[in-house]
């Protein structure tokens, strides 16, 4: 019987392979299927050997293969980069999704749940997608703006059920808004229901998404209390911040918000780190001076994300120089500069063949968000509704929007993103600006689809500079 490493068998290089070289090394990877390889020169010079299909042995003999370099090309055939002549790797892609229907449909794929316990926000950021996708559709007029506790109780039992059917003893919610904080009361009762009806038989996993302005000590020793991981932005120094967040009177945050931090820091539960969103307004004034900030505070990373729709006059190679000069900088201190822009080059490592990549965790189908009016989300900033409180457990039924939803986000499908380099690991990037740049009829897509391909040559050229040439793969 013929094996796959037979002289005899015919093969050729993936379409989809990918390739970035530096005078450091080469770096490959499937578009579709990710597994990237730091390879020499030499590989590549061999895989190019296939550009047309040739048999295994003629390749071997040409490229003056030895014995103990076989099991690269192993890995190599084994990874996709060589395929047999005639394998159709989206046809055996769209096999693999299919397989995997049933964990959509049977709810397996739930493990957390988020609570909008606000529609409203004592904050008007200039960039908000919160109020600005939510302009674009029906919920900027339910007059349900404030989570009850009956619903939010109930949207745990529920929830807890879902775990329950697939043996999960792991539970995350998350507290969202708008501005959570406005509903603390609301917040602290779930806090206290959880761990007393269902805190012996499950480990809760609690976070929230907070302008940190209205936290007083009493809430700030509960949130310790209770381990509430906490997410907050900060977006610059003073000057940076205030040009893009103010409050619904038009005044600057920077100190309320600064203040809600100390708040935290003196009852010994700092924030780890911050995030940001840069858009033209602030972009000028983001430098080093805010890695510095952070790095006094002790805090160990920084989220940076850019409003890809609002910096059109903004040139991307400009944008990418900044936040690589920026992160290159935070390195030296020990700070981790992540934001959406990085999220194509962590899937990378993850195969879509082993495991369900995606953007986040909304379009993977791993959470359901509830709205102040019982309405369910796969986001708390998406218009996209998924179904209602009374129908979650059936939420994910075949054909429910649920299932729709997420098979639309499964690997390979989105039309907008085939042929592109990283296809597999992007599959059309953050869905809530997909939402409100379809509404808003605006052409913006190729920006920030070209801000995430640029962003992913860079970072992997961060990669093969940083490996001294620590090549994986080589014959």
């Amino acid at each position: 019987m013929k094996t796959i490493l037979d002289g005899e068998i015919i093969l050729r290089k993936s379409h989809f392979m990918q390739s970035i070289r530096s005078r450091e090394g080469c770096i490959i990877w499937h578009s579709l299927f990710g597994n990237p390889k730091i390879v020499s020169e030499k590989t590549l010079d061999f895989l190019d050997l296939f550009s047309k299909p040739r048999k295994l042995n003629t390749a071997v003999d040409v490229a003056n293969i030895k014995g103990d370099q076989i099991a690269i090309i192993k890995n190599l055939i084994d990874c996709y980069y060589l395929v047999l002549q005639g394998f159709d790797e989206r046809k055996f892609l769209v096999e693999k999704m299919a397989e995997r229907e049933s964990t959509i449909t049977n709810g397996s794929l739930i493990t957390y749940l988020e609570l909008i316990m606000s529609e409203a926000c004592n904050f008007r950021c200039t960039y908000c997608v919160h109020f600005n996708n939510l302009g674009t559709s029906r919920r900027i007029n339910n007059p349900k703006k404030f989570m009850r506790y009956e619903m939010a109780k109930e949207a745990v039992d529920q929830y807890i059920r879902i775990l329950k059917g697939h043996k999960k003893r792991i539970a995350r919610i998350n507290f969202g808004g708008g501005e959570p904080l406005l509903m603390w009361s609301v917040i602290k009762q779930v806090l206290e229901y959880c761990h007393a009806t269902y805190g012996a038989q499950f480990e809760f996993y609690f976070s929230i998404n907070t302008n940190a302005s209205l936290i007083t000590q009493d809430i700030a020793e509960a949130l310790k209390k209770h381990r509430v991981e906490i997410a907050s932005s900060l977006d610059g120094l003073y000057e940076g911040n205030d040009c893009v967040r103010m409050t619904s009177s038009g005044s600057g945050t920077f100190s309320q918000i600064v203040r809600g931090f100390d708040k935290l820091a003196q009852i010994g539960y700092p924030l780890s780190g911050i995030a940001m969103t840069v858009n033209e307004h602030n972009f000028p004034m983001l430098d080093e001076s805010i890695v510095d900030w952070v790095a006094k505070r002790n805090m160990s990373e920084i989220r940076i994300d850019i409003d890809v729709i609002g910096m059109v006059e903004i040139p991307v190679e400009d944008i990418i120089k900044k936040l690589m000069l920026i992160r290159q900088y935070a390195k030296s201190k020990r700070i981790d500069i992540a934001g959406f822009w990085s999220r194509p080059v962590e899937n990378l490592n993850d195969s879509t063949l082993d495991t369900n990549v995606a953007f986040c965790g909304a379009v993977r189908g791993n959470s359901v968000c509830v709205s102040p009016s019982g309405n369910i989300y796969g986001c708390g900033y998406s218009n996209t509704q998924l179904g209602t409180l009374a129908q979650i457990s059936t939420i994910h039924k075949p054909n429910s929007q649920y299932h729709r939803f997420v098979k639309s986000h499964l690997t390979g499908v989105a039309r907008m993103c085939r042929g592109c380099m990283i296809e597999g690991q992007c599959g059309g990037g953050c869905n809530i600006t997909q939402e409100f740049v379809r509404v808003a009829e605006t052409a913006k897509f190729e920006r920030m689809c070209g801000l995430y391909r640029r962003m992913t040559q860079e970072l992997l050229l961060e990669q093969l500079r940083e490996s001294n040439s620590g090549v994986s793969e080589k014959i």
